[in-house]
């Protein structure tokens, strides 16, 4: 049975993923009824982006070089070229070949970089909570704020009962 037309870029699915998280109404509907989104919702997605940009990139490799790169025979393969790309170890046991092999690599390195550095950023800077303030609308404010850092307006943050 022949392949359809188009359907090697099924994977391309995975973006719904994207999608669902950049609408305002599901963000809104998580930030109200999940503490845990509403605590880690930068580090979520964070991660999210990571793991889609991983899985794209997995798949354009493989789609691209199963039938022009003997070293990538699975998508296995083509994960492990993925994963090793976008740590800049980049072992050399698998490469790809020519000119579009080679830009593959290189927007593997750039956004892969990017996409992990943000995840780091997220885990390691201090949790913010979002709070507009009435003067200025500054969006981001510490868990434990009283005034507005931008403009000193006196705040008063929800929060959740916590002493």
């Amino acid at each position: 049975m022949a392949p359809l037309p188009g359907e090697a870029g099924g994977f391309l699915r995975i973006l719904r993923t994207l999608r669902a998280l950049r609408d305002y109404q599901m963000l809104a509907r998580l930030r109200t009824d999940s503490t845990f989104f509403r605590r880690h919702e930068e580090v979520v997605i964070a991660v999210t982006n990571l793991a889609v940009f991983i899985f794209v990139m997995t798949a354009i490799v493989y789609e691209t070089q199963k039938f022009r790169n003997p070293q990538i025979a699975n998508y296995a393969d083509a994960l492990y070229f993925t994963v090793t790309a976008l740590t800049t170890t980049g072992f050399g046991d698998i490469t790809l070949p020519g000119t579009l092999g080679r830009l593959i690599s290189v927007v593997i390195m750039i956004f892969g970089v990017t996409l992990f550095f943000n995840l780091a950023r997220a885990l390691i800077s201090p949790t913010k909570v979002r709070f507009p303030c009435p003067v200025c609308g500054l969006q981001r404010h510490d868990v434990d704020a009283v005034h507005c850092k931008a403009c000193g307006t006196i705040l008063n943050i929800p929060d959740e009962g916590r002493n």
